[in-house]
């Protein structure tokens, strides 16, 4: 009988317009720059196009936007980059653009780039040039996100079964940490990837910081904007204040604290003390 919690596998799904757009600028991309660097005339110039594309990090302040651009590029020599950075983005995002929808989706792949690249340049300025894994000339690929696809999908879905690769029966906790290990087995291997050897690590970070519904980020605003509305409203903004029938404190106009009743009585009918005995007395008993 199959598991309930598994995600079908025999219909592939179908992409949102967010992730579609993703994947049309990949693979699109990808052609234009195997074109550009191997086959336009002079291929020099066509590598010198390329690079203002890429992250190089030591003209990063130069180029502000390869922070992001860099991310939908691919190797222009290897094929395979393309077609597994293709399948790492389709196989978990789709679901997760159900979830989200596309507007979240896009700025989660956007950050889990930024995060991988900025790791990369930590490392570049921290860690000495005899290690020449960690001091790429160029840094270019969409691993961080993928990788930050799988964590943040892991977090949504802990119990939730999948086939990895279309055939290994994992559990999302599983997923979790067999890609944290993954990324940190290929700093131990010393095995370099365009995207820079600890992008991955970049992106996981972001898919645990910026995964789940809320993510750790997003519950650490809505403490902040809480605590601010309270401060706001004189610190009464909770049950007990709400509850306590002698009222909660209200601020005056001259900042000092003074308690009071939540409600008041305000009375109505006629202006005079005494009400007035009606001119017909016919109905007077």
């Amino acid at each position: 009988m199959r598991d309930p919690n598994e995600m079908m596998t025999m219909a592939l799904p179908r992409p949102g317009r967010v992730l579609k757009a993703v994947l049309i600028a990949v693979a699109v991309l990808a052609v234009l720059g195997g074109v550009v660097v191997n086959w336009a005339p002079g291929p020099p110039a066509g590598a010198k196009l390329f690079a203002w594309f890429v992250l190089q990090p030591h003209h990063v302040l130069t180029r502000p936007w390869t922070l992001l651009t860099s991310g939908l590029l691919t190797s222009p020599t290897d094929i395979g980059h393309a077609l597994l950075s293709l399948v790492g983005l389709y196989f978990l995002t789709t679901d997760l653009e159900k979830t989200w929808g596309g507007a979240r989706l896009l700025r989660f792949l956007a950050s889990a780039v930024l995060f991988g690249n900025l790791a990369v340049l930590l490392v570049t300025h921290v860690l000495p040039d005899t290690l020449a894994i960690f001091h790429p000339a160029f840094v270019f690929g969409p691993f961080a996100a993928i990788a930050a696809t799988a964590i943040a999908w892991a977090k949504e879905n802990g119990q939730r079964q999948i086939r990895l690769f279309f055939f290994l029966p994992i559990r999302g906790r599983a997923l979790y940490w067999i890609t944290i290990g993954l990324a940190v087995l290929s700093l131990v291997f010393l095995q370099g990837a365009p995207e820079g050897a600890v992008a991955p690590l970049g992106g996981i970070a972001a898919g645990i910081l910026l995964g789940g519904t809320p993510s750790p980020v997003r519950a650490v605003w809505l403490r902040i904007k809480l605590a601010f509305l309270r401060r706001g409203a004189g610190g009464g903004l909770n049950v007990e204040s709400i509850l306590d029938p002698r009222g909660h404190r209200t601020r005056s106009p001259k900042g000092r604290s003074r308690s009071g009743p939540s409600l008041r009585v305000v009375k109505g009918g006629a202006n005079d003390e005494r009400p007035r005995p009606p001119n017909d007395k016919r109905y007077l008993n």
